[in-house]
Parts: C-alpha cells; sequence; structure tokens
C-alpha cells in the first residue's frame, strides 16, 4: 500500500492546505492562548532577588602573609564550582532554614498538601502523623526549589538567587544565604585548626613524655656514676662541678624537708612550729604578740568590750601570721626552684665537660647517645608545642575566601509570570501545535482534501475531481447539471473522468464494457457518480444502461424521479421467471440511457442474488445491447457485496468524498476491491464535491457558463 510522500507536496498544495484548515489552527491558538491568559491572570507573582559573592581561590594566612598561594586556572574553576555546589549543598540551606526561622514561614513552612487536606477532610489521616524529620524536608525541598545558584560566566562571581512572593523576604532570604555560607567556611576553617591543634596535642604530650624519660635517663646516669665520671675524667672542673652538684642536692633535700613541715604547720595553725621551721624573727615576734593577746582574752571577762577588741586584735593578728607563714613557705618553693636549676645548670656543665675529656669510649658513647636522645626529644617537642601554638592562633584569625560584593534588594518588578514571554511562546507553541494538528488531520486522521492526497493514499489514479455544487430548484438531483448546464466545471469533471475510464478499455474488444460505481462508506456521492458518468456517456453518443445494484439501500430511482412498483430485486428473486424488466427499466432523459431501478431494501442476504446465473446473464446480455453499462454497487466496507460484482468489471470507480472518507478506510476498502478484482489497475478514484477554492475549476469565464448553480 502506497503512503503519503509529504516530499512531494508543492508549495501551493501546503498553502491550500492551510487554507482549509484555518479554522483548526487559529482554534487550536484562540484555546492555546485563552489558557495561558488565564494561567498568567491567576498565578502568584513570584520575585526573584540575588546576591552576587566574589570567591578568593587562594590559600590565606595572616599570621605569615608570605605562605598565600594562588592556584593554577584549572585548579581555581574547581575550587569555584566546589563552592557553587557546596552553596547548593543541604547543610547550607538547613542553616538558613534555621537562621531565618523559615519552618514557621506561611510560603515555604510545611503545609498540607492536596491529598492531605482531602484525607483530612475525610477524617483519614491529619497533619500531625507527619514527624519532624518529614516537616523539615518539606520545608528543605521548597527552600531549595526557590534557591538558584550559578557561576557568573568564567569569572570568580556567583550569584545566589531566591524566588519568593514577598520581593522583601526574597532580598533577605538571598542575603541569609550568602551570609550563612560565609559563616559556615569561616567555622570549617576554624575546626579543621582545632581538629588538627587536638591531633597535635596528642602528639605532644607523647613527646613531653619521652622528653621527660631522656632527660632523667641522662640525668640519672649521671648521678649514679657520677663519682666514678669525676675520678675517670680527672678534671679539676668536673670535681669542682660535682661538688657544686651534690651541695645542690643537700641544699634541696633540706629545703624541701622544711617546706613539707612548714605547710603542715600553717594549714594546722601551729604558729610555734611553723615560726621555728622558717627560722623568721618576724613571724616569731607576730607569735609572741599573739600568746599575749591569747592570755590577756582568758584574763578578761565574756562579753566584755575588752574581750571583744582582744577577739578583733587576735583574728587580725592571726591573718598577719596567716599572711607572713604563706611568704615564707613559697620563699621555701623558690629556694627549692633554685637549687634545682643550680644542680641540673651543674649538671648540665659535667655533660658538656665530661664529653671534652679524656674518657673510656664505652662511656663517652653511654653519655652522647643519652644525650642525643634528649636533644631529639627537645626538638621534637618544640616543634610539636610551637605548631601547636600556631593553630591556636591561626584559628582566632581565621577569615573566609568569600565575601559579599552586593547584597541582594527587593526586586521592583516580579520575575514571574512574564505575560509577554509567555503569551509570545503560547502564540508560537499553538501556531505550530495548530499547523501540525492541520498536517495530521490532513494526512493521516482527516479525510480526503487533494488529488495529491488521495494519489498519495491509494495506488489508483486520480480520475477526475468532481467540484461540489448545490442542485437549482428545478432539478431532481445534482447529476442534472449534466443535461442543464454541460458546460460546467461539473459536466467537464465527469467528461474528465470518462476520458480516464476509456483509457482502459481494449479498443479491440466489440462488446460492452462495464464500469462499477462503488465508495468505501455510504454518503460519499456514488450514485450520484454512477448516474452524471452515465448521461456523459449517453451525451458522447453511446448506448448506455445504468443498473442500481445497490439492493441494500437503492437509490437511483430517486435522482431521476420515478417511483416503481418492482426493483431490480424482485427480478433476481423470481424463481418462476415471470417477472421482467418492464416496470423498472425506464428511459432517461436521453434517449441513449436506460436505467434499470430498485425500489426497496432487501430482506434478504444479497451477496448470494449477485452471484447468481440471473444477474450474470443480465449483466452478459447488457454486454451485447449496449456499449457502455454503469453498475451502481453497495460500499465496500459495510457489506460484501461489491467483491462479487467486481470481478464483472472492465473498470472500477472508487468515489471519494471530499473531507470525509477516513484514510485509513479508503486503504481498506482498496485493499478489499484489490483482492476481488482481477486486475487492481482497473481501478480509478474520483474526488468528489471538492470545494470550489482554485482556479483549476473556473471554467464559467472559459466556456461562457457560470459555476453557479
Amino acid at each position: 500500500m502506497a503512503g503519503y510522500d509529504t516530499g512531494t507536496a508543492g508549495l501551493r498544495d501546503i498553502f491550500l492546505l492551510l487554507r482549509r484548515k484555518l479554522r483548526l489552527i487559529l482554534m487550536t491558538m484562540a484555546i492555546a492562548i485563552g489558557l495561558a491568559a488565564i494561567y498568567v491572570a491567576s498565578a502568584t507573582p513570584l520575585y526573584t532577588a540575588s546576591a552576587l559573592l566574589l570567591i578568593d581561590p587562594s590559600s590565606k594566612n595572616l599570621l605569615d602573609p608570605g605562605e598565600t598561594t594562588n592556584p593554577n586556572i584549572r585548579g581555581a574553576d574547581a575550587f569555584i564550582e566546589s563552592e557553587v555546589e557546596i552553596l547548593r549543598s543541604n547543610a547550607t540551606a538547613l542553616a538558613a532554614i534555621e537562621d531565618a526561622n523559615l519552618l514557621a514561614d506561611p510560603e515555604f513552612g510545611p503545609s498540607l498538601g492536596l491529598r492531605d487536606k482531602i484525607l483530612q477532610a475525610v477524617g483519614i489521616g491529619s497533619s500531625d502523623d507527619r514527624t519532624g524529620r518529614q516537616l523539615l524536608n518539606a520545608t528543605l525541598s521548597r527552600v531549595k526549589d526557590a534557591l538558584t545558584v550559578k557561576r557568573q560566566g568564567l569569572t570568580y562571581v556567583i550569584s545566589v538567587s531566591v524566588t519568593s512572593e514577598s520581593p522583601d523576604r526574597a532580598a533577605a532570604l538571598a542575603n541569609t544565604f550568602a551570609k550563612v555560607y560565609i559563616e559556615q567556611q569561616v567555622d570549617s576553617k576554624v575546626a579543621a585548626s582545632l581538629s588538627a591543634r587536638d591531633v597535635l596535642k596528642a602528639q605532644l604530650d607523647t613527646a613531653q613524655q619521652n622528653l621527660a624519660r631522656s632527660e632523667a635517663a641522662l640525668a640519672s646516669y649521671i648521678d649514679d656514676n657520677l663519682d666514678r665520671l669525676a675520678e675517670e675524667s680527672g678534671s679539676a672542673e668536673v670535681a669542682a662541678l660535682r661538688s657544686q652538684l651534690l651541695q645542690a642536692r643537700t641544699s634541696r633535700a633540706q629545703f624541701q624537708e622544711t617546706l613539707e613541715t612548714s605547710q603542715t604547720a600553717l594549714q594546722t595553725g601551729d604558729w610555734q612550729t611553723l615560726t621555728a621551721s622558717l627560722e623568721s624573727e618576724a613571724l616569731a615576734a607576730l607569735a609572741n604578740q599573739r600568746q599575749r593577746l591569747a592570755r590577756q582574752l582568758g584574763q578578761a571577762e565574756d562579753g566584755s568590750q575588752a574581750a571583744i577588741d582582744l577577739r578583733a586584735e587576735l583574728s587580725q593578728l592571726e591573718e598577719q601570721l596567716q599572711l607572713e607563714g604563706t611568704a615564707g613557705v613559697r620563699q621555701l618553693q623558690s629556694s627549692i626552684s633554685e637549687t634545682r636549676r643550680i644542680g641540673e645548670g651543674a649538671r648540665e656543665s659535667i655533660r658538656r665537660a665530661l664529653l671534652s675529656t679524656d674518657l673510656t669510649a664505652a662511656t663517652l658513647s653511654e653519655i652522647y647517645a643519652l644525650q642525643q636522645e634528649a636533644s631529639i626529644a627537645r626538638n621534637q617537642y618544640d616543634t610539636l608545642l610551637a605548631r601547636m601554638r600556631g593553630l591556636e592562633a591561626q584559628s582566632l584569625v581565621e577569615v573566609a575566601d568569600s565575601r559579599i560584593v552586593s547584597e541582594a534588594l527587593p526586586p521592583s518588578s516580579a520575575s514571574f509570570p512574564d505575560a509577554g514571554l509567555i503569551l509570545a511562546l503560547t502564540l508560537i507553541g499553538s501556531l505550530g501545535l495548530g499547523v501540525g494538528l492541520a498536517f495530521l488531520n490532513e494526512y493521516y486522521m482527516g479525510g480526503i482534501t487533494s488529488e495529491h492526497q488521495l494519489a498519495a493514499v491509494i495506488p489508483a489514479p486520480v480520475a477526475a475531481t468532481i467540484p461540489g455544487i448545490t442542485p437549482q430548484r428545478d432539478q431532481v438531483s445534482v447529476a442534472d447539471t449534466i443535461l442543464d448546464q454541460p458546460m460546467s466545471s461539473f459536466a467537464e469533471g465527469f467528461r474528465r473522468l470518462r476520458a480516464s475510464i476509456d483509457k482502459r478499455f481494449s479498443p479491440v474488444e466489440e462488446r460492452g464494457k462495464i464500469v462499477m460505481v462503488t465508495s468505501a462508506e455510504p454518503a460519499e456521492g456514488k450514485s450520484t457518480i454512477a448516474l452524471s458518468l452515465a448521461r456523459t456517456y449517453a451525451m458522447s453518443g453511446k448506448r448506455v444502461i445504468l443498473i442500481d445494484a445497490d439492493m441494500r439501500k437503492p437509490s437511483l430511482h430517486k435522482y431521476i424521479g420515478v417511483d416503481p412498483e418492482r426493483g431490480l430485486l424482485d427480478y433476481l428473486l423470481d424463481d418462476t421467471q415471470t417477472v421482467g424488466l418492464d416496470g423498472f427499466y425506464v428511459a432517461d432523459r436521453i434517449p441513449e440511457l436506460g436505467v434499470i431501478l430498485g425500489n426497496r431494501r432487501s430482506d434478504v442476504p444479497t451477496d448470494q442474488i449477485l452471484q447468481s446465473e440471473r444477474f450474470t446473464g443480465l449483466v452478459t446480455k447488457a454486454r451485447e445491447s449496449f456499449d457502455v453499462i454503469v453498475i451502481d454497487t453497495p460500499p465496500v466496507l459495510p457489506v460484501v457485496d461489491t467483491r462479487y460484482v467486481a470481478p464483472l468489471a472492465d473498470c472500477t470507480v472508487l468515489c471519494v468524498r471530499f473531507d470525509e472518507t477516513g484514510q485509513t478506510d479508503l486503504r481498506k476498502s482498496y485493499e478489499q476491491l484489490e483482492d476481488a478484482l482481477p486486475n487492481a489497475d482497473s481501478v480509478v478514484s474520483v474526488l468528489n464535491f471538492q470545494e470550489v477554492t482554485t482556479r483549476g475549476y473556473r471554467y464559467g469565464g472559459y466556456y461562457g457558463y457560470s459555476d453557479e448553480t
């Protein structure tokens, strides 16, 4: 089956198609524009505000500006894109929701959807069924839908835009997003510094322990082997330092013993023991004065003014004793620290002096190993301590890599809906949709509207196009125009049909030629075509007979104004063969044309009747007596009758009603004819009752007749 090839359509055909479907196109555009206008009028206006952030991809250290590094272009681009994604992240959105309290906002906060409202209305569910996480997710989804983050071209500027029903809220939220993003950036850097500090602090504790262990090992080695080392070195300096170290050690032990005794006496208020251990004259004088006041207080009468004064003076004196005793304890602590310092200094001097004396190799290696271990532990401890203090200081002066270069301002006009843009796009889109529907209706869904389209739908050649006209008042049917206006475009269309049919007849065969006229569906004008074609042949001098073989619904008798008592059905059903053609064989207005009429619908299946010998004999006798036999048959698709008449025909005319015959029906009917006919090339099509809109049918001025009827 041949399909429609749009490539063969000319501009004129497309123009005519669009003109025919102009109403469909305009209706489509009107509906679309109307819907768009309703949407624009009813849509809630939305406002978009934008804040601009400038991103600095360089790494900065305020404590050491010389450490600032600038990445390459690729690294900078990756950094900018990373920051864009961070701005779009749920973490930033959640921080903005918390900062702006959007959970309580009527626009972005959680609300009941249409489904929830319906369920709540019927008492199935309620908003209380949702968890806090679900409510937060609902707000988060709305906020992220309203947020737009994008990089401005290839610059280091990022635009943060928020869309809201309120211009002030849109600007406030855009600035909030920018602010919380910068705060999160600083917090992230501070957290990273403090986290690194905590890691270093753990390592610092270990380094401190290692340092103390190595220093203690070296000191213990010198203390434990001091006599041997002094004797082995034979150095007067080492001997002197040894004496100094021993003296410092002895003094520290004495001071430590005195400190312990003094602290105990101070805590218990044993002023005599405290005075004896500290050996302080001032403290002794205060202690004696206290004893005197205590004796006087014992002699005074209780509750007297003297007793009260003595007790107050005694309290002040005890406070002075506490202060003086505390000062003495501190002095002891300082003395202990000083003796420790002197001992450590002496020990360090001994260590250096020993390395320059003539010690044995074993002793030197032992001292050097202990000293190096202590030095390494000390350096490691110093490095870790300096780095940890640096991280602590850096966490206090961290700055963001971004800054707001343009705060969002409340917009003066809505960003949505853009009425002009929406209507313009709707106009363009609806025009395209209308044209598409026009082509779809023309070539796939609608009826046949041109010879070009008809030739593309089925492979049968288009024999003629018959213009649609209105019968005049004195005419029985449109077919009378063939006789009344022989020079009209209507009559010319049938002459063209006759010429196309004659080309399919064999010139050497002398018997009459049978032309079958049918259609795909009822009401496509096949009976009018059959009568007009028969009259056209008769006017050319041919002897013609027209047979109304549509026994399902005969109609030719109405078109010629005759009401016969019997019809072809009665003739074919007469088994006695007593019924002749008299009464339903009539002569038309043209003497050369005879018509065999029907008069009623058949109440029995007619397919067997059309296969009967009597019908075949009737057609055979007609071949012998007439030049052309035109048979009007039922439509192809509703009934099967035409399939049994088709093998008798020399040519088949398939009538197609303008803009009404469906393309699918037309293809199916042609396929059935193709199966029934011995030669599918004998089928021609005719486009019936076409609208008179093209210059091709305006013959009136050329022939001197008007097309108007």
